[in-house]
């Protein structure tokens, strides 16, 4: 997977690129944090669940969980029926019985760390400024004020998308914009009616800061302002606001808290109201794939007990809260929205099957890819390949010479023009079940079409019956290859890697197919 700040594009970088520049540092630092745990070592040994392996690290097994959930991110573990493993790189190069070892390399470039924080100091002709670094002022109010400011500049930018979508969204003023800093989103989104006016609501220093982030009294003509703590104020006008933003809110707190803070907000909207939840989502990929996982660990690090919440977890608690439509997109940057209320919602996802990518994540496969249908080569070698090379042939039921001939498989795609590309990993048995999960998902979702295609022979039953009869023929299903798709083309036509295995235990990729209409 593409790190984010290998991105570049001179002519369509945009502010993202650089955010991913300033976060680089975040990939290395939860690395090294493996590295110096032993979890790498550990984990090859023997597989291991949160529980065990906290108690070998010395961890507090909930904040273990955050790290492994970004080492999982970044493909450097995985975890297979609630065990963590290592990844074949990691294995071969992390583990100190090998003696590929690099462990003690990599940790060594975490001593040259320090020498390049002072990368400024060594090119610098004159001593740094005093003040050059904002972290280092010690006047507290002067820090706030340069981290509001600071806050409302990349809000700005997001409210332009957050506007766009919100465009097709039947809302009616006053806002209540909570914890919004500066207000820049309230702000883009209440210049889009005639009229109404906004409330915004923040700890007092934040405002004191936001006034003076915008001191001319114009920028205030729309607004009220309410001081306080979310969490123990009273809010005027309950049941009135027509729409309540909470943007980069919930992940300052506790899932307890956010669960309570999110009912309170639900409390407060109108009928025909809106909520806008905009945050870091761990559970939702998007543009920049790692963020929401790196973004929890960095709440971890520097708040009380902020922490970012799945956008399924905050889902179901709106909907124990009584809000009945939740809708979620991302963005392009690397941040998602959730858009909830009592009523019906105009937008959905930009395509709907991009849904699709994160409901194969949590059923367990690697990867998920939305693909044109034209891009599947069906080729007339391929079933040559099974007679030819194929032990199972002529014996499991599901393989040539039975099966679906090319042209049988050519007519079949063309009653479909999207399908999904899944990437997962042996036991055979468990990736067929994880297909027929995905595939009955789609069929619940109006996709009355699906239809998957699985990797390799039928590994329902361990022989077939001698009649030629299937006994399960609601479960089984075709294979690629046995359908005569070239199943290597195809997986790079969706942007994703196959090789043949040229060594014993080395890694195994199973690809999978649905169709969908």
């Amino acid at each position: 997977m593409t790190l984010p700040h290998q991105n570049a594009d001179p002519a369509h970088t945009d502010f993202q690129y650089l955010e991913d520049l300033s976060t680089a540092y975040w990939y290395s630092e939860a690395f090294f944090a493996a590295l110096e745990l032993k979890i790498f070592e550990f984990l090859g040994q023997v597989d291991l669940n949160t529980a065990d392996l906290a108690a070998r690290t010395s961890c507090d097994p909930d904040a273990l969980l955050r790290l492994l959930k970004v080492l999982r991110r970044l493909d450097l573990i995985d975890e297979i029926a609630g065990k963590w493993c290592n990844c074949q790189a990691v294995n071969h190069y992390l583990v100190r019985e090998n003696d590929a070892c690099l462990s003690d390399f990599l940790l060594y470039r975490r001593v040259m760390q320090s020498r390049w924080q002072t990368l400024a100091q060594r090119l610098s002709l004159t001593p740094r400024k005093k003040g050059a670094d904002p972290l280092a002022d010690t006047d507290y109010e002067t820090r706030n004020r340069r981290y509001v400011r600071a806050q409302d500049a990349l809000a700005r930018e997001k409210a332009k998308e957050i506007s766009a979508i919100l465009d097709g969204e039947d809302w009616q003023p006053p806002i209540l914009d909570i914890g919004g800093g500066a207000g820049a989103l309230s702000r883009a989104l209440i210049a889009t009616r005639s009229e109404g006016t906004a409330t915004l609501f923040d700890l007092p220093e934040v405002v004191a800061a936001a006034r003076s982030v915008y001191p001319d009294p114009k920028y205030w003509e729309k607004f009220h302002v309410q001081e306080g703590d979310f969490r123990n104020a009273q809010i005027a006008g309950r049941d009135s606001f027509g729409l309540i933003i909470m943007s980069n809110f919930l992940h300052a707190y506790s899932a307890r808290e956010a669960k309570t803070l999110l009912r309170k907000a639900a409390a407060l909207l109108a009928p025909n109201g809106l909520l806008l939840i905009h945050d870091y989502f761990p559970d939702r990929m998007g543009r920049s794939p790692h963020k929401g996982p790196l973004y929890d660990l960095n709440m971890m690090l520097n708040t009380h007990n902020g922490r970012c919440h799945d956008a399924d977890r905050i889902t179901a608690w709106l909907h124990k809260a009584g809000v009945n439509r939740v809708v979620f997109r991302n963005l392009s940057t690397d941040t998602g929205i959730i858009l909830a209320g009592y009523g019906e919602i105009a937008f959905r996802e930009e395509d709907p099957l991009e849904d699709f990518r994160h409901t194969a994540r949590k059923i367990g496969f690697r990867r998920a890819v939305l693909l044109d249908v034209s891009k599947i080569a069906v080729v007339p070698w391929a079933r040559i390949k099974c007679r030819y090379g194929c032990a199972r042939y002529g014996v499991n039921l599901q393989c040539p010479p039975r099966g679906l001939e090319g042209e049988a498989t050519e007519r079949l795609l063309d009653s479909y023009s999207k399908a999904l590309i899944l990437e997962g990993t042996p036991p055979g048995r468990h990736f067929h079940d994880q297909l027929l999960k995905m595939e009955t998902h789609a069929f619940l979702s109006g996709y009355h079409k699906a239809f998957s295609l699985g990797a390799g022979p039928c590994p329902i039953c361990d022989k077939c019956p001698d009649d030629g009869n299937c006994r399960y023929p609601h479960k089984t299903r075709p294979s690629m290859e046995a359908s005569g798709i070239d199943v290597y083309e195809t997986v790079r036509h969706a942007g994703l890697k196959l090789k043949p295995a040229t060594e014993k235990n080395q890694y195994a990729k199973y690809f999978g197919l649905l169709l969908l209409e």
